[in-house]
Order: C-alpha cells, then sequence, then structure tokens
C-alpha cells in the first residue's frame, strides 16, 4: 500500500514539474527570435571577418609590391587573362559587399518583428540569401582556378607547346583536375560546417514557428 502512495506521489510530483515547464505560445516566439537573431548575427560576423582578412591580403600584398609592380608581374605570370582575372576580383568584393549587406539588413529587420509571419518570411528570405551567398563564391572560385589554370598553361614555356593528349600532357591534366577538386572540396566543406550549421539552425527554428 505505501508503496502504491510513493508511486502516486511521484507521478503527481513530476506531473507538477511539467506543468511549470509549460511555456506560453509568446514566450516560445520569443526564444526562437533569440535564436535566429544570433545565427544571422554570426553569418553577418564570418563572412564580414572572411572578407576583410581577403582585403588585408590584398593591402599587404600591395605595400609589399607596390599596385603597379603586383600588376605588372600577374600580366607576365597570366598574360592577357591577368585583365579578366582582376575584373573578377572585382566583382568578387563587390557581390560580397552586397551579400554581407544584406545579412546585416536582415539582422536590423529580425529584431523588430511581433509576428509569427514576419519572423518567418525574414528567416526563409535569410535562408536563401546565404544559399546564393555560397553558390556564387563556389561558382567565382571554379572559374578563378580555371583561369589561373589555363593562364599558367600558355604561358608558361615549359608547358606552351605541351600537347594535352599527349601522355605527359595528360598527366598534368589529371594532376591540375585533382588539385582543383581539392581545393573546391575543401572551401565546400568549410561552407558546409560554418555557414550550413547556422542554415540548419534556421531551418529548425522556421519549422517550430510554423507549429506556434
Amino acid at each position: 500500500m505505501s508503496t502504491e502512495l510513493d508511486l502516486d506521489k511521484l507521478r503527481g510530483a513530476w506531473q507538477t514539474v511539467l506543468d511549470e515547464k509549460n511555456y506560453s505560445t509568446q514566450e516560445i516566439f520569443l526564444m526562437l527570435k533569440r535564436k535566429s537573431i544570433t545565427s544571422v548575427k554570426w553569418v553577418f560576423i564570418i563572412s564580414l571577418i572572411e572578407i576583410l582578412m581577403a582585403v588585408a591580403l590584398y593591402i599587404y600584398i600591395f605595400s609589399q609590391f607596390g599596385i603597379s609592380e603586383y600588376h605588372h608581374n600577374l600580366v607576365e605570370d597570366y598574360g592577357k587573362l591577368a585583365y579578366v582575372y582582376e575584373a573578377l576580383n572585382f566583382i568578387v568584393y563587390g557581390v560580397n559587399f552586397w551579400f554581407i549587406y544584406m545579412f546585416f539588413q536582415t539582422y536590423q529587420k529580425i529584431h523588430v518583428h511581433s509576428s509569427v509571419k514576419g519572423l518567418s518570411l525574414d528567416i526563409v528570405k535569410f535562408r536563401n540569401t546565404v544559399s546564393n551567398f555560397i553558390k556564387f563564391n563556389l561558382v567565382m572560385l571554379l572559374i578563378v582556378i580555371i583561369i589561373a589554370v589555363v593562364a599558367v598553361w600558355l604561358n608558361n614555356p615549359d608547358l606552351k607547346d605541351v600537347s594535352m593528349f599527349s601522355t605527359y600532357g595528360l598527366g598534368i591534366l589529371v594532376g591540375i583536375l585533382v588539385m582543383i577538386t581539392l581545393i573546391f572540396g575543401i572551401i565546400w566543406l568549410y561552407y558546409y560546417v560554418v555557414y550550413g550549421t547556422f542554415q540548419r539552425r534556421l531551418k529548425r527554428n522556421l519549422k517550430d514557428l510554423d507549429s506556434l
């Protein structure tokens, strides 16, 4: 009998704990909002750090060689493709700064939302923006690598007259393809781990918001 009474008390105590942990819809919304703000903030910070590091690297290179000497060396190594390479760099930096601005804009907007629908829409838009940011950078990376490889091949005296269909040429080509795959794979993995983590968190938040 006493055992049954103890079990009844235990069940009652456990139910009380569960009741105390019940959150209102508004409280859940605010928790999801805070989590979403944190994810958006970190995406903005990481992307900003990346581009600032890239700009700092360029400033360092220019300080070591000078802009005119850097450009001269680039033309020597890449030929006419150097101009395409430099133009692509400006495009990449310009578009990335635009993406960072969009991330910051979402970070500001998400703070003022007081409705589930408004927050959900901004999360969807932000996730799409991050996806486009990743796709753009991966595509541009691939284009830049291909241009660099072609430029080096055409401007290197040891490779200029080598046929790609010869045994030596095919060996070099396979090595280049392996190198491109490794570089592309490492960058893709970085985006998947870093940005993908926040993408998945936002997706869970979105799912929870839809159930409110």
